[in-house]
């Protein structure tokens, strides 16, 4: 277990803002990972977890100890095409391990950031597809008891981009490997339109294709966090009811929406467009000129300033339209 006391966290979020925790601890094993969250009991200090930073604000510093998941390892069946990953794994770098061995299914997850260990607290999805529809289990370290657990689909409750794990606790509970159950044949999904609309040139498109098409639409749409510190989609795609949307329609000719399970949901980032936010700037905070969902840090924003835009946007939609727009991001905010 490396140990970093009062350690700098800017290069651990991909809004690139500087804030400070009173440790960093580098977990690589379950050892490490019960040593860590000894030394935080010993010391009284609150524990973060820490995958990728990519779903993170730092609204300000975090008085505790921050638990970086650094652990590896894939293990892949071929035959039943069940492959069990460590949380410490990036997520875009599995989905091209499963295309390499014929395992088909996540290609449309292709080049969303983060750790694999992330990926069920939040469900991620994309394109059509979503991480539950191929999850099995995974183990999970309880920072309170100290055990380790088996959760399968249904313990975990998934829902859009949420899940019980993202439910707030005092003390974290750490995704330490997961296990999915992958294709053996393609079987393309090309529900969702934008994607289906770049794929349509090709007649019968391979995994390998719609892997290749989402890569070029995210690309296009989605700022670098290499190059401009962002996090991805700020705010969740919200839903809402069958009457609200017809309320809707009376403003507005065609509405971009999609059927959900609880009513139609209306995508974020038109929403937030309509309002003016798509290339907005604040100081050194703003909003990518290529899609108003995207929060950026244009140099040298702070993560309050950041947060202070979220919010502003948020309470704009709100008044206009009535919606109420729940972050996608995690926001750490300490008083």
């Amino acid at each position: 277990m490396n140990l970093t006391y009062n350690a700098e966290l800017k290069p651990y979020n991909s809004f690139g803002v500087s804030a400070k925790a009173t440790c960093l601890a580098e977990i690589h094993a379950s050892e490490d990972l019960e040593q860590a969250v000894e030394l935080a009991d010993s010391n009284d200090l609150p524990l973060l977890l820490l995958g990728g930073g990519t779903n993170v604000l730092f609204a300000g510093d975090f008085p505790g100890m921050v638990l970086l998941m650094r652990n590896r390892g894939v293990e892949i069946d071929r035959e039943s095409g069940l492959i069990r990953i460590a949380a410490g794994e990036n997520w875009h770098d599995l989905v091209q391990t499963c295309l390499k061995n014929s395992l088909y299914g996540l290609e449309n997850m292709a080049l969303i950031p983060g750790s694999t260990g992330a990926a069920p607290v939040q469900n991620i999805g994309a394109y059509g597809i979503e991480l539950e529809s191929f999850f099995v289990e995974l183990d999970l370290f309880d920072c309170n008891s100290g055990n380790v657990r088996t959760m399968n689909r249904k313990d975990c409750n998934f829902s859009y981009r949420d899940s019980i794990l993202k439910q707030p606790r005092p003390r974290p509970q750490v995704v330490c490997s997961l296990t999915l159950q992958l294709l053996r044949d393609p079987t393309p999904n090309l529900s969702y339109p934008t994607l289906a609309k770049e794929l349509e040139p090709i007649g019968d498109p391979t995994p390998q294709d719609i892997f290749k098409a989402v890569c070029q639409i995210r690309r296009r749409r989605l700022p670098d966090p290499t190059k401009i510190g962002n996090a991805g989609s700020f705010f969740k795609n919200p839903v809402i009811p069958h009457n609200e949307f017809e309320q809707l329609r009376t403003r507005f000719d065609s509405p971009p929406s999609f059927p959900a399970k609880e009513g139609i949901k209306i995508p974020a980032g038109w929403l937030l467009e309509q309002c003016g936010f798509k290339g907005y700037t604040k100081g050194e905070a703003g909003v990518s000129e290529r899609h108003a969902l995207v929060l950026i840090n244009r140099g040298g924003a702070t993560g309050k300033e950041l947060h202070q835009l979220a919010m502003e946007m948020q309470a704009r939609v709100q008044s206009e339209f009535g919606i109420t727009l729940e972050p996608e991001v995690r926001v750490i905010c300490t008083a």
